[in-house]
């Protein structure tokens, strides 16, 4: 089974989940869509750390556990930034609900991208990511 094939079944997997804090969140969900290709997350070193609770910590917060004054700065430490969004990269938007990072992550599938919204999987264009990353 391919890469493609394996973010498929994931995506076929948790596109009926609703959206929970620290279960199923824009961060599980995109760490776990690059767990399922490439057999590790973007960020399981990250698991758990941005709650409070059940809740996200607030901004201040999450720089402080974090260190990184944005979630660019934290995701340039860990991935290389890219020009223009490929299969299977990491990406952000503002065309969906953001939180406390100012952005919603998402995962692209080539001329789209998929993210998570409060009813489940939505696929935005292309021309909605504002960034995109891959595994260095």
């Amino acid at each position: 089974m391919g890469k493609s094939d394996r973010l498929n079944a994931y995506l076929d997997n948790v596109s009926g989940l609703p959206f929970e804090w620290g279960t199923h969140d824009c961060f599980t969900f995109t760490n776990g869509a690059f767990r399922a290709m490439h057999g590790v997350g973007y960020a399981d070193d990250w698991m758990g750390r941005y709650m409070n609770g059940s809740m996200p910590h607030g901004k201040r917060s999450m720089m402080r556990e974090f260190r990184y004054s944005t979630i660019d700065a934290a995701l340039c430490h860990k991935m290389a930034k890219i020009e223009q969004p490929v299969f299977g990269s990491l990406v952000t938007t503002k065309k969906n609900q953001r939180w406390v990072t100012g952005v919603a992550l998402g995962i692209s599938l080539g001329s789209r991208s998929v993210f998570l919204s409060k009813e489940g999987l939505i696929r935005l264009n292309v021309e909605d990511v504002e960034s995109a990353w891959v595994l260095k």
